[in-house]
């Protein structure tokens, strides 16, 4: 019995594992619309915090731990079985991009501070208007690097 499998062999079962994993990256990502739909509520909690501040003091919190709270549980097995997400490849957690997560954390906390100390007018406006598009943009894009490299390892 000959173990050793032929060139052309290898190179199809390589061409096998390389098409498996492209299918659980894409059975993994959320659909566009949903990416959309994210920067669009972003941009819109933003334009009713500038102009509605009412809202934002009565109903804004709740919003807030409510979207939170969905976020979170759409990346359990349960939730995600819940939504229709069939695959979820586990992401493992580096140090670097830890370390890139708190920066981008530290960066948006010290922005928010600087235009509060500054007292921007519409501040809430203009930062959820970008941070909208970046979202319904970049999201996509993001999130199939992600699955890519998970599915890759």
């Amino acid at each position: 019995m000959n173990t050793k499998p032929t060139p052309e062999e290898a190179q199809q079962a390589l061409r096998e594992v390389d098409h498996r994993q492209a299918q659980t990256s894409a059975a993994a990502a959320w659909p566009r619309w949903v990416w959309i739909a994210g920067g669009a509520v972003v941009a819109a909690y933003g334009i009713l915090a500038d102009t509605e501040p009412r809202f934002v003091r009565t109903w804004g919190t709740t919003v807030v731990v409510l979207l939170l709270v969905a976020s979170m549980a759409v990346n359990t097995r349960r939730g995600g079985g819940l939504l229709g997400r069939q695959v979820r490849p586990r992401v493992a957690r580096d140090p670097s991009s830890l370390l890139g997560a708190g920066l981008v954390f530290v960066l948006f906390v010290g922005a928010a501070v600087l235009l509060r100390v500054l007292d921007v007018p519409h501040a809430a406006l203009w930062t959820s208007l970008p941070g909208g598009v970046l979202l319904a943009v970049a999201g996509p894009w993001w999130e199939r690097r992600v699955l890519s490299r998970a599915a890759g390892r």
